[in-house]
């Protein structure tokens, strides 16, 4: 959680300082802008960029420490509560359909992606999916029931298959 987070944090700061820069320069050129399909420019410059009026990646820059501090807390074996909990599932929730908008937009609507942004959103879901994971197994531990830890099960065959998905809708519209 806490490594996830943490480079979810420095590429939305680095897609921040470009937003910035970019806001200050219309001529600047994100390192991240390589072609007329892989450009951060023409992502960073456009509505979606800054959907609720400020440019994305501040949420980013807010949510992914209290992720990181989570991370933090759980490392040194304190326990939180459930309503802590289900508060990080309802925000890592909302990051992930938020990212999957965004992916919407880049792919179809801006036809262009930046991949610092890809970077962010191949974060959100495995952040999502090992808090659902976590408070699943406590809930289970609460009720007295034995739990498995494996690394490969279920979640992680849906990370992979989410991962595939995303990959074949850029291939459809960038490759075939």
């Amino acid at each position: 959680m806490l490594i996830m987070a943490t480079i979810a944090l420095i590429f939305s700061t680095l897609i921040m300082y470009d937003k910035l820069q970019l806001m200050l320069d219309p001529n600047f050129e994100p390192a991240c802008t390589i072609s007329t399909i892989v450009s951060c420019t023409d992502v960073m410059s456009s509505q979606q960029a800054s959907a609720f009026g400020f440019p994305n990646p501040f949420i980013g820059m807010i949510g992914f420490p209290v992720v990181m501090t989570t991370g933090v807390v759980l490392a040194s074996g304190v326990k939180l509560p459930k309503w802590y909990w289900h508060c990080t599932i309802v925000g890592l929730g909302l990051g992930v359909v938020f990212v999957h908008w965004l992916a919407y937009q880049a792919i179809y609507k801006i036809v262009a992606l930046c991949p610092y942004c890809m970077v962010v959103w191949s974060m959100m879901l495995p952040l999502f999916i090992m808090t659902l994971v976590h408070v699943r197994r406590e809930t289970r531990r609460e009720r007295g029931e034995v739990v498995a830890h494996s690394a490969f099960g279920m979640p992680f065959v849906v990370l992979i298959v989410w991962y595939l998905g995303f990959f074949a809708l850029i291939a459809d519209q960038f490759i075939f």
